[in-house]
């Protein structure tokens, strides 16, 4: 939703609540100049974060899924 910056300040109240559920464009002489956007108490970068992660859980992703974990210790093991 698009709104007037000159009504943005008579309605402050409204649109704040309306942010909760969308994005509120504020303009300025017609032209795009802020937005309000809903507040997330926890930060984007805190989520999903797990606690421990291990190195075997780092390589998983790196490993081709047709390789035998076991050949791979032993050819490492015989270096």
């Amino acid at each position: 939703m698009q709104i007037a910056l000159s009504d943005l300040k008579v309605n402050v109240g409204r649109y704040v609540g309306l942010a909760e559920t969308e994005e509120v464009i504020i303009t300025k002489y017609g032209k795009p100049a802020a937005k309000i956007i809903r507040f997330d108490k926890e930060p984007w970068y805190m989520k999903k974060i797990p606690e421990k992660v291990t190195s075997f859980e780092q390589l998983v992703g790196t490993l081709p899924s047709d390789i035998d974990l076991d050949d791979v210790r032993m050819e490492r093991l015989s270096k």
